[in-house]
């Protein structure tokens, strides 16, 4: 959908405890990224069948690991329940190292299976773990759209928007709270916030001309946007009473704002040269508003930049490659980028936390189906089949504490 706009248009973790050691630094947590791409083999361990069998689909899903017998595994991973809601993970090395324990604390017990199995990942490969996270995206009916959320195995499923209308481009709050998001539900397309508990949405911008793409700074404090054309930034989101202020002064239509992960660089995609192509727009100085070129040198049409949150070095977007759009991925430091082809028409990438994984839109037949893909083994899985519902625009969250 937002290819389409592109070119018309031109806190549940919160309440998670885990019981953890940590790697800190001035109060910052450490996270070593580990570029090894080896396949893990592990075996899961609980006398409890639905403990087990969440696992085990966790497992199979993030293309790092391979179950194994306990003899063969270089980890094996014991989950026991503790209470409604709770379970202890245990990590056992093949290698002789000590065993670890967790006791972990979730919503449900499948919010507590989920986040152990991440803990683990963890662990294992230096990476966080996605398992826990959650999605919204824009479900299909007619041509009426609607937001919904859902965790990554599309259970949970739950309906966040009745306009009745056309819905686009939803993005999460860094704590997973509120989604922005467009509509045209009073007319032409405006900026909405919603507030995830209460379903309650207020409008952000509504000014003349197309009012999309809005997307929340990392911080959650400052938001950018494509208001009628044009880029402009509120510099405090959550206050009803701040205005954005216009960072681009250009005839060309720029769209698909994405934030740096430290939240000191932009990149929006500009057909200021013609076809659509990737710029840095420049925050500060005497050249405040300038478009800098990103020569992916794969397309002469590439959208929906999407900043990796885990290495800075990369960004996914949308590339028409050969007439189909593609996932690719841009790398700053080697100037090269990587097309992930595949035989549908896939758009709309979202990262996951981990800065491995790649949630995206998969269209085909007049159908869009959401898929997620590993970067590291190059794999498109299905989050659902085809049958089970229409989807687009995804955007994934792994929810943190408000700052």
């Amino acid at each position: 959908m937002m290819r389409l706009l592109s070119l018309l248009f031109g806190a549940f973790l919160a309440g998670t405890v885990v019981s953890a050691q940590s790697n800190k630094v001035s109060g910052q947590l450490v996270v070593t990224y580990d570029k090894n791409k080896q396949v893990h083999p592990i075996a899961i361990q609980s006398t409890d069948e639905e403990i087990s069998t969440t696992a085990k689909r966790a497992f199979r899903l993030h293309g790092g690991f391979k179950m194994v017998p306990a003899n063969q595994a270089s980890h094996t991973l014991r989950l026991v329940k503790r209470g409604a809601s709770a379970v202890l993970l245990t990590i056992l090395r093949s290698d002789g190292g000590s065993p670890e324990s967790f006791p972990v604390q979730g919503r449900d017990l499948y919010q507590a299976v989920l986040v152990a199995c991440d803990m683990a990942v963890d662990r294992i490969t230096g990476r966080p773990g996605f398992f826990a996270g959650k999605l919204v995206f824009v479900t299909h009916s007619g041509k009426i759209r609607e937001l919904y959320t859902s965790d990554l195995f599309f259970k949970g499923f739950q309906k966040l928007t009745s306009h009745r209308y056309q819905v686009v481009s939803p993005d999460w709050s860094p704590d997973g709270s509120r989604v922005l998001y467009s509509s045209n539900h009073k007319g032409g397309l405006d900026v909405y916030m919603l507030d995830v508990a209460t379903r309650v949405s207020t409008p952000v911008a509504r000014y003349r001309g197309q009012n999309l793409g809005a997307v929340f700074a990392p911080h959650g404090r400052r938001a950018a946007m494509i208001l009628n054309r044009e880029v402009f930034i509120n510099s405090s989101i959550l206050n009803p009473n701040s205005k954005p202020e216009r960072l681009t002064h250009n005839k060309s239509a720029e769209t698909s704002p994405t934030w740096s992960p430290n939240g000191r660089q932009l990149i929006v995609s500009s057909d200021v040269r013609g076809g659509a192509q990737l710029y840095e727009v420049i925050l500060t100085g005497r050249d405040r508003g300038r478009l800098k070129t990103i020569r992916t040198n794969v397309s002469r049409e590439c959208t929906e930049p999407c900043w990796n949150p885990a290495d800075s070095g990369k960004i996914a977007f949308t590339a028409n490659v050969g007439g189909h759009s593609q996932i690719a991925v841009y790398d700053f430091k080697e100037g090269k980028t990587e097309v992930f082809g595949s035989s549908t028409n896939d758009e709309g990438a979202s990262w996951a936390n981990d800065g491995r994984h790649l949630v995206y839109s998969s269209q085909q037949g007049g159908k869009n189906q959401l898929r997620i893909l590993d970067t590291f083994t190059k794999k498109h899985v299905p989050l659902h089949t085809r049958t089970t519902g229409n989807f687009s625009s995804p955007d994934f969250v792994y929810p943190r504490l408000k700052r």
